[in-house]
Formats: structure tokens, sequence, C-alpha cells
């Protein structure tokens, strides 16, 4: 079982290294194209985009706004909605119009919930847990038009929370990404570099790192597909957490579709992959796949609602014990869980850059193991000012 380990770690070793080599060619191969392309007088792809962005802007059609936008620039962790975030586009657009090949977006959000363990199995009765929270958040991202149909952007966001349940270990996060563009005609392609720090309690941090590969492609001015694949890696500290350490591979399917005269939107997604367990996880490797929506709609001028819903089913691959008593024979299964999520919330734009954020979260895991039914509500209000 050792050997088999070692034997999956260095297949993966090698895939995540012959993907660095396709990460470097394919940005090699991205630029050496771009400059071809502007080599022989080809129109300027990023001002065509970021223009006709900002004509969708300005007829308040946010979800076709952000589509041409994204051909030019893809910013993670931005607001919910729409209108922010074509007014963060927007900006990009103005600078490059008037020479200036930077841009920025920041962001920083404070407030606090109630964290609501619900019954389940594995649940005693009376004994669920509750706590209230606080929370802060605060990050942003940087975006440069190398030119030659280029952008290279990068961000950075900081997520904290602590419980006032002293038995109960706070969340620190910290995810970061690093990308650059090719815009296209009709879509765009991208690779990059993402990942993440989680604290995991007094035995330090989980590590996440990937490389990713992406391509859009503008079907019309309503609807986008996107087609992405990534590699990353996760790495538990040491002491019991360890062997939860994998490398995992992901594809994703994604489609976009303006609604509402472009005040909405809605994304769904299909998902598969499969995890090699690094350090001997009980349950071996797993393979997985899942669904998600994502749903937005502008209610008034100051006020948008959304919705995200997410299925995944894992299956693992290795044989598990279940011991019912000395004199019944232990039997043998193979560990399968299901796991869903369902957002819900409001934005309030109350204020020039200022937003008030109401949000619920519910969530259901649901296994074949004895311990991996779990099932939470949580609750919060956040204020947001960007900048």
């Amino acid at each position: 079982m050792q050997q088999s380990r070692q034997h999956q770690a260095r297949e993966f070793s090698g895939l995540f290294h012959a993907f660095l080599v396709v990460w470097a060619v394919g940005t090699t191969l991205i630029t050496s194209g771009a400059a071809h392309a502007a080599s022989e007088a080809g129109p300027d792809l990023i001002a065509t985009h970021l223009d006709r962005g900002q004509a969708y802007l300005s007829q308040g059609e946010y979800a076709q706004a952000v589509l041409e936008f994204e051909q030019v620039l893809r910013y993670d962790n931005l607001p919910p909605s729409l209108q922010e975030q074509a007014e963060i586009y927007a900006e990009a657009a103005r600078n490059y119009s008037a020479g200036n090949p930077f841009s920025s977006f920041g962001y920083a959000e404070i407030g606090g919930g109630y964290y609501r363990e619900n019954t389940t199995r594995t649940t005693e009765p009376g004994a669920e847990r509750r706590a209230w929270f606080g929370k802060a958040r605060a990050g942003g991202g940087l975006g440069y038009m190398l030119g030659d149909n280029l952008t290279l952007d990068g961000t950075l966001d900081y997520r904290y929370r602590e419980y006032d349940d002293s038995d109960r270990r706070d969340d620190r996060d910290l995810r970061w990404s690093g990308v650059v563009n090719q815009t296209l005609e009709s879509g765009s392609r991208a690779v990059g570099l993402r990942g993440r720090a989680s604290y995991r309690g007094s035995e330090g941090y989980r590590q996440d790192y990937g490389i990713f590969a992406n391509q859009a492609f503008n079907l019309n001015p309503l609807e986008s597909v996107t087609v992405e694949g990534e590699l990353r890696r996760r790495l538990y500290p040491s002491g019991e957490l360890r062997s939860r350490s994998r490398d995992i591979g992901q594809l994703w399917l994604r489609w976009t579709r303006s609604l509402y005269d472009g005040r909405g939107a809605i994304t769904l997604s299909a998902s598969a992959g499969h995890e090699w367990a690094t350090h001997d996880r009980p349950d071996g490797d797993n393979t997985f796949y899942g669904l998600t929506a994502d749903w937005f709609m502008q209610i008034s001028d100051t006020v948008d609602t959304f919705l995200f819903a997410f299925w995944e089913h894992n299956g693992y691959h290795d044989d598990r014990q279940e011991i019912h008593s000395e004199s019944i024979p232990p039997t043998l299964y193979t560990r399968n869980d299901d796991n869903y999520e369902l957002e819900a919330g409001l934005t309030w734009r109350f204020a020039p850059k200022w937003s008030l954020r109401p949000t619920v979260l519910y969530i259901h895991d649901s296994s074949n193991t004895f311990w991996g039914a779990y099932s939470s509500t949580e609750t919060w209000v956040m204020v947001r000012r960007s900048f």
C-alpha cells in the first residue's frame, strides 16, 4: 500500500511538473502568438471589448458589460453585485483609454453572525454547537495591460472569523492568484497560478497551490461558455491532519447567461476530478463530480439578490472495516459522501462604494460512514467598503 501511494505521488508529481512546463510553454505561445498578431496590424481587441463593456454599462446592461470586460480581465473575489463588478472593470477601461495600463481594486468588510449546528444522526440531542462570531475580510487586485492583447492580473484575499466559543478554533484564510490572459475576438484564454493558506489550529496551516488554464467562448452578447482545468496540491500540517494531504486534478465546464435585460445572470457549472491520497488516507483515492448554480438579480437601483447552490459526490476507493460487535465479523465498505450547500442573500448599496450584505448559508453533508453526517446553518451581515 505504501509503495502504491509513493507511486501515485510520483505520478502526480510528474503530471504537476508537466503542467508547469505546459503553463510555461502556453504562456510563451500566448505571448508570441499575440505579438505575431500585433505585427500583422490586427485590431486592438482589448480596446474593442473595453469600449463595448462601457457601452453596455451606460445602458444598465451589467451582465453583458461583465461578459465583455472579462474577455480582458477576470478578477477573483469581486462582490456578487453585477453593477459593482462592471464598475470595477470600467475603471480599468477608463485607465486604458487614458493611456494608463495599470488598474486596481480593493475592499474591506466587517460584520458578524450566528453559527448553528443542526441535528443529524451523529449528533447527540442537545449537544449541537451554537456560537456567535465576528468576521473581517480584506483584499484586492492589480491588473496590467501588457499590450498585444495580453493582460496580467493578480489578487489577494484575506478572511478572518472569530467565535465566542473558546473550544472552537478561529478561521484564517489567505487566497492568492496570478494570471496571464489573452484577449480573443470572441472570448479569452488564460494560464495562471493560485493558492490558499488555511489555519487549522495549533498544528499550523494547510497549504493549497496549483496551476490552471482556461478558455472562454463568448457565444453571443448574452452567453459565454468556459472550459477550465487545474492541477493542485493540498498539504496539511504535520500531525493528526497530515493523512488528509492529497493531490487533485479537476475539470470544469461553465455556462453563463445574461438575464432580465442585463440586470441579472445565471451561471451553471459541472465539474469532475480525482484526488490522489499522498499520506495514507484511510479511504484512499477519491473520484468526485458535482454541479453548481449561481444566480443574481437586481431588484432596484440599490438592492440586489443572489442565490448559490452546490452539490458534490465523493466516491472513495479503499475499503473500510465496520466493527459491529465481538460476536459479529466486521464488514467492509467504501466511503461515499454527498455534500450540499445553499446560500442566499441581499446586497444594499446605501452609499457610493458602501454596501450592506445579509447572508444565509445552509450546509448538509451525508455519508455512509457514521461520523460523516453533518449539517449547519449560518447567518451573517457584512458591511463592505470598496476602494
